[in-house]
């Protein structure tokens, strides 16, 4: 919205980067940068090192800095905050100095793309089961780190502008993308090992007439799955169940595939939507470019440096303006102080509210008797919350309301009159039935923020199109971008779904920035934040190739030295995408593949480091958390029942993350949290 102020236009940035430091290193630091100057920060580049050009995602105007770090961090003529983003490598000291607010992120030198998929376990998960596991073609890693930095970035600025006080933070590339595959740790404790399906995937990707199609659906959509392709095969009693249709796969897709192959991707798209099954076609970045709800949600622009790119993933639907400015006491955290009233469900909503408390908000779960979090009863529920429930709700507190009743909603109402943020992932429509629209809400608070995280945003042709995180895989370029030598695209399925977690890392950066210009300016702000456009943001970098005539999966594969190798023990090792002429060298006349087919994947990954080569282990989900860089990192923790739970993925220096608190209870805090934050609040 124009004339809004936000937190960053009062924060200078300074770029390091470390002799020696990876490309992707330097890109995720850029990447950040590059957010954080579109919101408004000013950026400066120390030294002689080069930035890394992102070719539009991060349009930055450099200004070159010749004086010390300190020096610059200390000049206090300029009357902005001062923070420094470093890029460096293992060893070197994580704080530039305990007196200047700083975020440095280390990855190895010789970490790529291909090892950091391979090493955070997420190329396990990518591909056929049949195949190596895939990698996709553009920078992924990179720019998910990117994000990570980007939210302890926020997190440093808020201690410094909440509190003044100084801050750092540190981060491992790696760990942070380890972080994103946490649903592959917790659910190896379950004695299951997620890895790639291949063509028995629940969700397969299937052929259309010009081009393909992700066909995913719910356990509740099966019957309009059969009424839509028509075709009485799919009557069969085998395929009434779950575990039937799992059992008989390869039956019940051949009449589905049949019925896709003779359509469009433009007529899939209407059936699918008409007929309210989450399936998607898989879109190109050609396709992006005039898709019309990206058109509508002005989510593709032109760069004032001429690029194509994607405008960042949020906008501010609403702003009111007449509240009282909040003055911050000093706390532990950069968001002490702060409450959040949490109605986020599963990942996109629960994980953000999750990162927010870390972060030191208190963040009370919002559930109900006759609708709680569907998270509760997924995997390893049968005598108790699910571990994946645990691992987004730790660190809060949780009460039972019933808002379609008037008590339910009037007491929300009271506890959002003392909350700073109310998070919410419903489907489009849910908050305005039950009468929590942001004009009342505003009613209640002047200087709340109410954060909306959706799918596909919240208006636009077809936004309101229930998506899964696979089905964002699929219409934000990402499966294009993952695929074999054939072509045909892939997509995670329930395994990972990228997008739900990365808008765990972005959401929670820009929902704490703009709650925190909500306070200290006095205003409130309805915020949009799109999971799909989240996906799109990190591959930004690739339209740039598309407008110069380069394919964009051409522009980012690997130009021949792609190696996936696979050892004795039917696991894979990764190897660095620059290292060919080592390779060659180094595996002789016997090639690499049959050297590599006579040993464990562990020993061979060894031996390719020993001899300079980069290289590392496509993890399995119960290696996650006891990963070097992982463990170091923090990026799995225990709750105080002892449960394993998703991490951190960043740790701030001066004032340690911790997990404090396990997952609540449906309603555990009901009574003490009213008494507190309702009673005697009316009481004052």
């Amino acid at each position: 919205m124009a004339g809004s102020r936000h937190l960053f236009e009062d924060f200078d940035l300074l770029q390091i980067f470390d002799r020696g430091t990876s490309p992707e290193a330097r890109r995720a630091v850029r990447f950040a940068a590059g957010i954080s100057c579109a919101l408004g920060a000013k950026s400066f580049v120390s030294g002689t090192e080069q930035a890394p050009d992102l070719a539009g995602l991060s349009d930055i105007v450099d200004e070159r800095v010749e004086v010390s770090p300190a020096a610059w961090a200390g000049d206090t003529s300029a009357e902005r905050h001062r923070i420094i983003l470093r890029a460096t490598v293992p060893g070197q000291d994580k704080l530039i100095s305990p007196d200047i607010s700083s975020v440095t992120v280390e990855l190895e030198p010789w970490q790529t793309e291909d090892t950091l998929f391979a090493a955070s376990g997420l190329a396990r998960l990518l591909g056929d089961f049949e195949r190596e596991p895939l990698v996709p073609a553009a920078n992924y890693a990179a720019h998910t780190i990117g994000y990570a930095i980007f939210t302890a970035l926020t997190a440093v600025a808020g201690a410094r502008l909440r509190f003044g006080r100084t801050e750092q933070a540190w981060l491992q590339g790696e760990a942070s993308l380890t972080w994103i595959n946490w649903k592959a740790a917790i659910a190896a404790t379950l004695g299951e090992d997620l890895a790639r399906q291949g063509a028995d995937a629940e969700w397969p990707v299937v052929p259309c007439k010009d081009g393909y199609l992700a066909f995913v659906y719910n356990e509740r959509d099966w019957d309009r799955v059969v009424e839509m392709i028509n075709d009485p095969e799919l009557e069969d009693d085998r395929f009434r169940s779950f575990k039937g249709r799992a059992e008989h796969r390869r039956a019940y897709m051949a009449p589905i595939k049949k019925w896709c192959a003779g359509r469009t991707k433009a007529d899939l798209a209407k059936t699918l939507v008409k007929r309210e099954i989450p399936g998607a076609p898989v879109l190109t970045i050609s396709d992006l470019l005039n898709d019309p709800l990206l058109v509508h949600r002005a989510a593709i622009v032109t760069t004032p440096s001429g690029y194509t790119a994607p405008a960042l993933p949020h906008r501010i639907e609403k702003e009111a303006r007449g509240g009282a400015p909040k003055v911050d006491v000093d706390g532990p955290l950069p968001l002490s102080g702060m409450t959040v009233l949490d109605l986020g469900i599963i990942t996109a909503g629960a994980g953000v509210s999750a990162l927010l408390a870390d972060m030191g908000a208190n963040v009370i779960k919002i559930e109900s008797d006759t609708y709680p979090d569907p998270f509760r009863a997924w995997a390893g529920a049968t005598d108790g919350d699910s571990p994946l429930f645990k691992s987004n709700n730790r660190n809060k507190k949780g009460i039972a309301l019933d808002l379609k009743t008037e008590e339910g909603l009037n007491t929300f109402l009271k506890l959002a009159m003392t909350a700073d943020i109310v998070v919410e992932n419903f489907r489009r429509g849910v908050l305005d039935r039950l009468g929590l629209t942001f004009d009342r809400l505003v009613e209640a608070n002047p200087t709340i923020l109410l954060a909306s995280i959706s799918g596909q945003g919240l208006s636009g042709p077809n936004s309101q199109h229930t998506t899964f995180g696979s089905t964002l895989e699929a219409t934000s370029g990402f499966a294009s971008l993952t695929c074999y030598d054939d072509g045909i695209p892939v997509i995670s399925g329930r395994n990972l779904n990228y997008p739900d977690q990365t808008v765990c890392l972005y959401g929670a950066a820009i929902i704490a920035a703009q709650a925190i210009d909500c306070r200290r300016l006095g205003i409130a702000r309805h915020l949009d934040i799109s999971q799909r456009d989240c996906a799109i943001y990190q591959i930004g970098d690739m339209f740039a190739s598309t407008a110069t005539g380069t394919s964009a999966r051409d522009a980012a594969a690997w130009s021949g030295d792609r190696a996936m190798l696979r050892c004795a023990d039917g696991e894979y090792v990764a190897v660095s995408n620059d290292e060919s002429a080592r390779l060659n060298a180094f595996a002789h006349a016997d090639g690499l593949t049959e050297w590599a087919s006579g040993m464990a994947a562990a020993d061979c990954a060894r031996t390719l480091l020993n001899v300079g080569i980069g290289a590392a282990v496509a993890r399995s989900g119960k290696e996650l958390p006891s990963a070097p860089a992982a463990a170091a990192a923090g990026s799995f923790s225990h709750s105080p029942d002892g449960a394993l739970v998703k991490g951190f993925p960043f740790q701030l220096i001066q004032s340690p993350m911790r997990i404090n608190r396990n997952a609540p209870a449906l309603g555990e805090h009901t009574e003490s949290v009213i008494h507190s934050h309702v009673e005697n609040s009316h009481a004052d």
